[in-house]
């Protein structure tokens, strides 16, 4: 399914940083001896890899996702150590550069009743969301610098009411322009109870 991306009214296009040449590289940092974080930084944004054999269920495990921005505005996650956080910040502001594009990208639903509960979202193969979250508004799916071209937004939203569960899945290739890029997808249902989601204007 391709959906089409529209600018954002009334604003003027707002030329960011540009991290796309920013080479792949991974920083390690160890909670104890068996469970580990691996902060990876690539071309998407921040993405944070836990290993844990603490326990029975240990494993690999997803650990976050942050743009560039969050990363650089409000800090790292995972506990992530002073020094270490240095480091990647300024591994970053060394290799971008003027220029770039941004998206700003929200999810809403227009369910009656319901609330947003869980959200999965791979950006390009990679994951940038698996959480349970409770929402009633919008909920940010990006919102940062990306490269210019098409992209790939695979997505299950869960909405839950006092007794019952929807599912809401998908993908959407994104269309990105140079400067600033906004969409939104939205969920409805229509008189026969079918859910629709599409991109809307605000």
């Amino acid at each position: 399914m391709y959906i089409g991306l529209f600018e954002k009214k009334g604003m003027k296009d707002e030329i960011g940083l540009d991290y796309s040449d920013v080479p792949e590289r991974k920083w390690t940092w160890h909670f104890e001896e068996d469970h580990w974080m691996d902060c990876v930084v690539n071309s998407v944004g921040v993405n944070y890899y836990g290993t844990d054999w603490t326990c029975q269920s240990g494993g690999g495990y997803f650990g976050g996702f942050q743009t560039f921005e969050e990363f650089l505005k409000k800090g790292a996650i995972c506990n992530m150590p002073k020094k270490t956080y240095k480091e990647v910040s300024q591994y970053l502001k060394e290799h971008r550069k003027g220029g770039g594009s941004t998206l700003h990208f929200v999810y809403v639903h227009e369910i009656k009743g319901f609330h947003l509960s869980g959200v999965f979202v791979h950006l390009d193969d990679s994951p940038i969301h698996v959480k349970e979250v409770k929402a009633k508004g919008k909920m940010t799916i990006f919102d940062g610098s990306i490269t210019p071209g098409e992209h790939s937004f695979g997505f299950v939203f869960v909405l839950v009411s006092k007794d019952n569960q929807k599912k809401i899945s998908g993908e959407v290739q994104v269309t990105v322009k140079g400067g600033t890029n906004q969409a939104i997808l939205k969920t409805i249902e229509d008189d026969n109870g079918n859910l629709q989601t599409e991109i809307v204007e605000d």
